[in-house]
């Protein structure tokens, strides 16, 4: 019995954008001719942003945080970063350990996944149904709910408008 295999194609994330609703993170193949959208949700995004921001200018400098310290005592070594799904039902993502010479599999969120590809510079596995199902309009928000437009649109005026110095005085 045969193991149904998922193909992947490696793609570098170039950034992030919104477009009339919701955000997308976007991704380019190794000749950067080709651009795949991945649909996120406004949270994911605020997650991202933050995390980028405080790690940027947090004066951490070569300092090792709990992460970086415990695959460093294990002996571990970030190897992959994968992306299952269909957009409209959510993707699955799982970041890819080599520990001694196996391949461990955790599974995260999305984020998480996004970010660490981020912090290691590793290009992201994304599986041919996941590219596929992005290129069409996201149906992830549920028609029952009332979305108001320009409450997403103050919020994102007010991160374009916000310099470093005042994303350092809000709590995360």
């Amino acid at each position: 019995m045969s193991a149904n295999r998922v193909v992947y194609r490696y793609l570098n994330i170039v950034g992030f954008t919104v477009d009339a609703t919701q955000p997308l993170a976007l991704f380019k193949d190794e000749s950067q001719e080709t651009t795949f959208p991945l649909w996120l949700e406004m949270m994911d995004v605020l997650s991202i942003t933050a995390d980028l921001i405080t790690s940027r200018f947090s004066g951490r400098g070569e300092k090792k945080d709990l992460f970086e310290a415990l695959i460093e005592t294990l002996e571990m070594k970030v190897v992959a970063v994968l992306i299952d799904g269909r957009a409209g039902s959510g993707y699955s993502a799982v970041v890819c350990f080599d520990y001694d010479g196996a391949v461990v599999k955790v599974k995260v969120e999305l984020v998480t996944a996004l970010l660490t590809a981020i912090r290691y510079k590793l290009s992201v596995g994304i599986s041919e149904e996941a590219l596929s199902t992005s290129s069409f309009v996201d149906q992830s928000i549920d028609a029952d709910i009332d979305i108001d437009i320009d409450d997403d649109k103050r919020l994102l005026e007010m991160l374009e408008r916000m310099t470093p110095e005042e994303m350092n005085k809000y709590p995360l």
